[in-house]
């Protein structure tokens, strides 16, 4: 046994002097760099309360790193690094944990990794992790809901594409929020310290604006999160009047923002868009889907068909298919706001699909309509609640008439500021009160890829009513509250901060809502001017009488 012990002991320290010895990549150097600057920005206490320009310390130190050759010199870099930073004191109250936490995003591990520290800085990460900063934090602060809210970073609006030091803070920057701070981490479809390493030679190699902006757009679109948006001040953006969906992996119209301009400048629903200026879409697609947001493969095509569509020109030349022809369009694109989508006064709020059956639109319903609506539909057999939509957050008082009891509908969990990467259940989220009299007949609701967040919250509340089914097809998987970020060069992006669950633990991120009944609109049925979820839903309601 002893000779068993001293063989594991000398393979050990035969271990640890191979990796002492050899020589790191520059790849392998900046990406434990960008962890361990994040680690200590969040950790220490001295930089979590603001005592130092966190920012430029990284600039101060990524000279140094760039002469390192061995594991044994880098960490003494770190360990020279971490002292300057001032003591780290005793945290009593740091293991003293007495929450449940929700841990599939947490990882710490990396700090214990021998290929790239010596034992005596992993002890001193080790001693900062279970010493952290408490209370207050000077990069953060939380929203009333539990998300974050970045703040005390500077904006950078001017930007030089030849600092590599420079892109690299803004690549380690926003690495690090969602390192910590996203609940979704661990759904993404490539782990995230990959994306780091792959991010790493992009952004350094971005010698543009151009260049600069597709990196970071392709970091943001690694969220696999419907609500992981870029936003750049400096782009106006024109859009056509058209809504695509992804129909058999072709774009094809399905409705408009403003139906009279879309309907003028000669689209009809069920028109397939084969090329825009002259460029073949399946190529372009090809070319766009790493830059596309998207919880699901689904969202991203589609988003990528808007990509493609939408640009700063005001004329873009498209070609269709309508049934068997193939027809040409020079197609006027407009700024957002000249459709006057979203418009709640504008639309049908409710209406009589027939004796039996109710029909509401949450598009168009503000809480002061909630009343009469249902007053109006409380002896119909069913009610068809369609949230193809963004509704107003009003899921409770509507509630109120479906459920003759309060029930939980959703649970959620929020970033811990005070320990970085975990994250804690808040109380489940509930709907409906005691009502003897509820609504007695069956409820349905709509779903598609346009009921996002807030919308899909609402669906999941109202799937709590005691006779209900759900129709439609697959939602946009990005439920609970957004935070937003600025980075350099006038960028902002947003991306889910708080994580939503069913009661039961199915996820609702990515995949979207539970649906009970599927169907997928089809061509055939647009050009025909079918609503086939709504006809699925009105063939069930009529079997109620």
């Amino acid at each position: 046994m002893k000779n068993i012990a001293l063989f594991f002991l000398i393979s050990g320290l035969l271990i640890n002097s191979i990796f002492s010895q050899s020589e790191l990549t520059e790849n392998d150097k900046l990406f434990i760099t960008g962890k361990v600057w994040g680690f200590l920005k969040y950790y220490h206490p001295n930089v979590a309360q603001g005592d130092f320009n966190w920012d430029e310390q990284l600039f101060y130190i990524l000279p140094k790193i760039e002469k390192a050759k061995t594991q044994k010199q880098l960490s003494k870099i770190y360990l020279d690094w971490i002292s300057s930073l001032g003591k780290v004191s005793k945290c009593r109250r740091c293991n003293n944990l007495k929450e449940v936490f929700f841990d599939k995003n947490f990882n710490l591990s990396w700090i214990q990794n021998p290929e790239y520290f010596d034992k005596n800085l992993s002890n001193t990460l080790n001693f900062i992790k279970n010493n952290r900063a408490q209370g207050e934090n000077h990069f953060l602060i939380k929203e009333k809901v539990g998300q974050i809210k970045v703040v005390n970073e500077p904006e950078y609006k001017s930007f030089d594409y030849s600092n590599e030091h420079h892109k690299l803070l803004i690549l380690f920057k926003f690495w690090n929020i969602i390192e910590y701070f996203y609940p979704y981490k661990y759904l993404t479809d490539q782990k995230w310290d990959a994306v780091l390493i792959e991010m790493i030679p992009k952004f350094r190699m971005a010698s543009n604006k151009t260049y600069y902006r597709r990196a970071v757009r392709e970091l943001v679109a690694k969220l696999d999160d419907t609500h992981a948006v870029v936003v750049f001040d400096d782009i106006v953006r024109n859009y056509l009047p058209l809504k695509v969906k992804n129909i058999n992996n072709k774009a094809v119209v399905s409705g408009y923002y403003n139906d009279s301009i879309g309907k003028s400048d000669g689209f009809k629903l069920g028109d397939i868009i084969l090329k825009v200026n002259g460029l073949e879409m399946e190529s372009e697609v090809f070319n766009t889907l790493k830059y596309a947001n998207g919880s699901n493969a689904n969202i991203k095509r589609t988003n990528a068909y808007y990509n493609i569509l939408h640009g700063e020109d005001s004329i873009v030349n498209l070609t269709i298919v309508r049934n068997n022809d193939t027809l040409h369009i020079e197609a006027k694109r407009y700024r957002f706001k000249e459709f006057h989508y979203g418009n709640r006064s504008s639309g049908k709020k409710w209406k009589s699909i027939n004796d039996y059956v109710g029909y509401i639109n949450m598009a168009y319903v503000n809480r002061d309509d909630v009343s009469e609506i249902m007053n109006g539909l409380m002896d119909k057999k069913a009610i068809i609640i369609d949230l193809r939509n963004y509704p107003s957050f009003i899921y409770w008082i509507l509630s109120r008439y479906l459920n003759k009891e309060k029930r939980d509908f959703a649970k959620s969990y929020v970033p811990v500021i005070s320990y970085p990467g975990r994250f804690i259940f808040h109380k489940n989220s509930q709907t409906g009160v005691k009502n003897k009299n509820a609504y007695q007949g069956k409820v349905i609701i709509l779903v598609d890829q346009e009921t996002i967040s807030r919308s899909e919250f609402t669906a999941m509340a109202f799937q709590t009513a005691d006779n209900v089914t759900t129709i439609g097809s697959q939602t946009a998987g990005a439920d609970g509250n957004v935070v937003a970020v600025e980075l350099a060069d006038g960028i902002k992006t947003y991306f889910t901060g708080v994580g939503i669950y069913y009661p039961d633990g199915t996820e609702s991120q990515r995949k979207g809502v539970k649906i009970d009944i599927a169907v997928e609109p089809t061509i055939k049925g647009l050009r025909n001017g079918q609503d086939e979820i709504l006809e699925r839903a009105i063939e069930l309601a009529n079997n109620q009488k």
